[in-house]
């Protein structure tokens, strides 16, 4: 039964039981803020529909279980240690508003409340709509944002490509006997002892010396045709998972030939029919074929290795704000980035997010997703793939007699205006064809008459005098790429992209995004999203902490300058009176030796 949160705070709360200096500085730092600042940003309602409206248990309040999921992340926690964390530091107990008999959520509650996100694709709203929050909180602006990607391992074992068919054959074998123990006792004992041991164990074929891995190989291959071949037509055990894996790897790293082949003397399946099956050479082997039977959604990059890819993109340039990460998302290895740009693009442009200008790496700045973010309204800044051309360096070179170059006119890839020469002259007309991007421009006959630059130029003369040019968007805004990055404004806005490897290397050491405990890609993609959204809580938190500092640092300075200027002015009055008493007491000392005198006289005078 879904329960919201009860908001009225008990006189009974952890805090209440500190002495006054201790629960003054846990508001002052991250508990503090935490509750103040982050737990109102965990919207309730937006999980009403995973629980039952009325029937069943109240459940734990949704922003207490997403407050501990957040926490978790934030220190890299396993669920054993944050349930401990819970129960025992009075850090979270203050940071969730909870009374010291309510700290506690078993492992369970986490577990159910993960899968519930995992059935729904909660995750991923969890992450937008509190970015979203922290975002107008913090008032930070998303016009320019920065664009990278960074490796991760999902919890499987790195295997050799021996070690990949042993792995996935013992697999198929173990859910095998599971299901179907008749089934798994009528395969050949031998082949059974190759991947298992009598007592179910893993066998250690896998551990062969590189010297015999090869010749092993070999054996497996055969054994997987074997064990693919003798199931063939049994709908129950190819409806199984691991029989499918199995299956796929035959297909991806086999291949079968006409005459079979018969085992060498010595291989462990001598005795055995022969089969027709060869293993391909490695260089055959595409780079998504299967990894590990444990996470099939892993693939391999040559430059990075085997795993998956997570497109991570933040805002920039907000100066002593704190950068939000407003996009996370976990993508093949095998593919290339340059895949990704317009997809993150068109994401951050439906929750109206969209930067104005994207910085991003060479991977990313292709000529093609230029001219595609540049019809969305995103200006891509990235440097151009490819040879680099030199700067011209000391005094410019007389170049009168160098012919000009069509990349030299000055076409406006989105036709907003028309082309101009290299002399700055405009084109009399114009024509552009949307479907492949050829633009035809047509310069004045009496303009280019004029044009010093006339017998250099690269335009095709006609015969009434005119001259066209006949060029390509995708070439006109090459062009332009190449003659801006070599400006010196060029530098200073691609130098905002390198504060990404930060974040990058902030969310693997600090909350442990290479290197994962789970595998599958939903719980991944879960869990990418649990620790960019515990990133963004983190810095805000700690940006609200550092700010409330500075602004008492101010109002203690801000009083102690009062009361020196009252000191001051005290002092001031002070030796006010202190010299006006002591011109008093001198006056007196004067004064009364005089009257003195004078009693003496009149009465000398008298007598």
């Amino acid at each position: 039964m879904f329960r919201k949160r009860d908001p009225q705070t008990s006189l009974l709360a952890a805090s209440h039981f500190l002495p006054d200096d201790k629960r003054e500085r846990l508001e002052r730092d991250w508990p503090g803020e935490f509750r103040r600042s982050a737990l109102p940003l965990i919207d309730e309602d937006a999980f009403r529909d995973l629980y039952h409206e009325w029937n069943g248990r109240p459940n734990k309040p949704v922003q207490t279980v997403v407050g501990v999921l957040l926490l978790k992340e934030m220190n890299d926690l396993t669920d054993a240690e944050t349930v401990g964390a819970l129960d025992y530091d009075l850090r979270w107990q203050l940071a969730l508003d909870l009374e010291p008999e309510e700290a506690h959520c078993c492992q369970k509650t986490l577990h159910n409340f993960r899968a519930k996100l995992l059935a729904s694709d909660k995750g991923r709203l969890l992450f937008e709509e509190t970015t979203a929050r922290i975002i107008r909180a913090l008032g930070v602006s998303t016009d320019r944002a920065r664009l990278d990607s960074t490796h991760i391992m999902s919890n499987v074992k790195t295997l050799t490509r021996l070690g990949l068919f042993c792995e996935t054959a013992r697999v198929f074998l173990k859910e095998l006997q599971k299901t179907w123990k008749e089934k798994f006792d009528a395969v050949p004992e031998g082949l059974r002892r190759r991947y298992l041991a009598d007592d179910g164990r893993d066998s250690s074929y896998d551990d062969a010396r590189s010297s015999e891995g090869r010749r092993r190989l070999a054996v497996c291959a055969r054994d997987v045709w074997r064990l693919a071949d003798r199931f063939r037509g049994d709908t129950g055990v190819t409806a199984l998972e691991s029989y499918s894996l199995l299956k796929r790897l035959f297909e991806e790293q086999c291949e079968v030939v006409k005459e079979p082949v018969p085992a060498a003397d010595g291989d462990a399946d001598a005795g055995e029919p022969p089969v027709p099956v060869v293993v391909k050479d490695a260089k055959l082997v595409k780079s998504d074929s299967l990894q590990t039977p444990h996470d099939p959604s892993l693939t391999y990059s040559g430059r990075k290795g085997k795993g998956e890819e997570v497109q991570v993109a933040e805002t920039c340039g907000n100066g002593s704000k704190p950068e939000v990460i407003t996009y996370a998302e976990v993508t093949r290895s095998c593919d290339s980035d340059e895949a990704a740009t317009v997809p993150v693009v068109d994401d951050l442009a439906g929750r109206d997010i969209a930067p104005k200008e994207l910085v991003t790496d060479t991977n990313y700045g292709s000529t093609a997703n230029v001219i595609e973010c540049g019809a969305r309204g995103v200006e891509l800044v990235s440097p151009v793939a490819g040879p680099k051309v030199e700067e011209t360096r000391g005094e410019p070179r007389d170049d009168a007699a160098r012919p000009i170059t069509k990349d030299e006119f000055d076409v406006d890839p989105k036709g907003e205006r028309v082309t101009r020469c290299p002399a700055g002259r405009e084109a009399t007309s114009e024509k552009r064809d949307p479907e492949t991007g050829k633009v035809r421009a047509v310069f004045g006959a009496d303009t280019c008459a004029a044009c010093p630059l006339a017998a250099r130029c690269p335009a095709k003369r006609l015969p009434d005098g005119r001259r066209v040019l006949t060029t390509t968007i995708h070439a006109a805004v090459l062009a332009r790429r190449r003659r801006y990055e070599r400006t010196e404004e060029f530098r200073k806005r691609y130098a905002e992209r390198a504060g990404i490897e930060a974040t990058n290397s902030e969310l693997k050491r600090a909350h442990g995004l290479g290197r994962l405990r789970i595998r599958g890609l939903l719980r991944v993609r879960l869990a990418v999203h649990l620790k960019a959204l515990a990133c963004n809580v983190k810095r805000m938190v700690r940006y609200l902490v550092e700010r409330g500092r500075k602004a008492g640092e101010a109002a203690r300075a801000a009083v102690e300058g009062a009361a020196a200027a009252g000191a001051s002015s005290l002092r001031v009055i002070s030796t006010g009176i202190r010299a006006g008493a002591l011109m008093l007491a001198g006056w007196w000392r004067i004064v009364r030796p005089a009257r003195v005198g004078v009693g003496r006289t009149g009465a000398a005078l008298a007598a």
